[in-house]
């Protein structure tokens, strides 16, 4: 392979992965249970539910991912730091266990 090929594959490369990133996600399954619920709190319950379902089966990354998702769409703010405490109870735990 020439120089100019291997600098123009990089270059596609590069410019897929900064698409890719910058491009807008949409999510079906989430988004259209957001909607079939009617509230974006019911969506942060479920999250949360499953966060904790998780953690008691000791799957910390998972219930990690699950915790910032409820995180993310929490709109009560009571709520809003118990997820936060959580959430730093598990990347603590994460840590320790690295």
């Amino acid at each position: 392979m020439t120089t100019s090929k291997r600098i123009l594959t990089a270059t596609a490369g590069y410019g897929l992965a900064c698409l890719l990133l910058l491009a807008p996600v949409m999510l079906p399954g989430v988004c259209s249970a957001a909607q079939a619920s009617g509230s974006t709190n019911s969506l942060a319950n479920q999250y949360l539910k499953e966060a904790r379902a998780y953690r008691e089966a000791s799957r910390f990354e998972l219930a990690r991912q699950s915790y910032v998702q409820a995180l993310s769409v929490c709109q009560n703010p009571k709520q809003y730091e118990t997820i936060k405490q959580e959430l730093n109870g598990i990347e603590m735990l994460l840590r320790t266990m690295r």
